[in-house]
């Protein structure tokens, strides 16, 4: 899952990529100039889609 905050207040956010693994993979953070970028891993899709909708109602 993917979400980023942009300096003027906008924040986006999506499942943009899925995967089956053993391990969960880390969780990263990018800050740029405008915007800061965050990749989150969940155990399950459904815990992501939840996510996703909290994030949008930031």
């Amino acid at each position: 899952m993917t979400s980023s905050f942009d300096d003027r207040g906008r924040v986006t956010a999506g499942i943009t990529a899925t995967a089956q693994a053993d391990k969960k993979p880390e969780s990263t953070s990018t800050s740029t100039r405008r915007k800061d970028i965050y990749n989150d891993w969940f155990g399950a899709e459904a815990e992501a889609r939840k996510f996703v909708e909290e994030v949008k109602m930031a």
